[in-house]
């Protein structure tokens, strides 16, 4: 049981266990495989998408959530998936992503790569999807 992978029902965990020969001592490490956080976080960025009453209150929400660097993709992209599914476009998205934009540099960089991501997929998507993501993206360029 000194290199074990262990399986938990929340996901997957790989446990790796170290002997440090100055102290003699075990460190082990647990890595988590199942991507239990990212799921949290896309569920609770679309949970306050959906529950807010104006932009405002959403962009609010959404900016003291302490988004990590380096997963800001992950905020853009749910704010483009709950645009695309809409039966037509909404403002309120539009308005979310202007906010973000105008907050930090980081935001605007990853609405950039978004925009660059989605324009090389934008065939694959249905009519009705392609337009609202069109629209998102002509709010962003327009303010």
């Amino acid at each position: 049981d000194d290199d074990s992978d262990e399986e938990d029902e929340d996901g997957i965990l790989v446990e790796t266990q170290i002997i440090d020969a100055s102290t003699d001592k075990q460190i082990t490490k647990i890595h988590d495989m199942s991507e239990k956080d990212l799921i949290n976080l896309r569920r609770t960025i679309y949970l306050t998408i959906m529950s807010s009453a104006s932009f405002e209150e959403c962009a609010h929400k959404l900016s003291r959530m302490d988004i990590p660097p380096g997963k800001e993709m992950e905020l853009i992209n749910m704010i483009i998936e709950c645009c695309s599914q809409e039966r037509t476009f909404l403002r309120y998205y539009g308005l979310i992503g202007a906010r973000f934009c105008l907050l930090h540099r980081r935001w605007s960089g990853a609405f950039h790569e978004a925009f660059i991501a989605q324009y090389s997929t934008i065939h694959r998507l249905e009519t009705n999807k392609l337009r609202n993501v069109a629209k998102l993206f002509a709010h962003l360029l327009h303010t």
